[in-house]
């Protein structure tokens, strides 16, 4: 996995910031981001700066986050995320619209995702999506 692409999710940023990844999983991260094999989107911006308490730190982390390569939602992947959901629908399983649509964009990347999230997990077991959990 070592030049793949990792889409950090929310979830795993905030573990990150608070300190709590474990030794390996940090290295992981900070290698991924040297490397520039970490990616965003959009969505995990948004998630992230609507939890910024100042506008200092609202700044510091849009920089941060602008920083990284972003993964592009065109109409291509929308239909991506259609067709995902609902088969996942299908098979049992209703994911959180910003995790079936970052589950798309994984996959439709090829970028492992990393994560602490069940929803991911969920997803993997019935798709190709490669998740990372923390």
């Amino acid at each position: 996995m070592s030049d793949k692409r990792i889409l950090v999710d929310t979830s795993a940023w905030i573990e990150a910031f608070k300190g709590r990844l474990n030794p390996d999983k940090k290295e992981l991260l900070q290698q991924a981001i040297e490397s520039g094999r970490a990616v965003t989107s959009p969505l995990i911006i948004l998630e992230l700066l609507q939890g910024c308490n100042t506008h200092k730190e609202k700044t510091t982390l849009s920089n941060l986050m602008h920083s990284l390569n972003g993964l592009d939602l065109n109409s291509v992947l929308w239909e991506k995320a259609y067709e995902l959901g609902f088969m996942l629908r299908r098979s049992g399983l209703t994911i959180a619209t910003v995790d079936l649509i970052l589950s798309a964009l994984a996959i439709h990347y090829e970028c492992a995702i990393l994560h602490k999230d069940r929803h991911f997990t969920l997803v993997a077991e019935k798709t190709d999506l490669d998740c990372i959990n923390i």
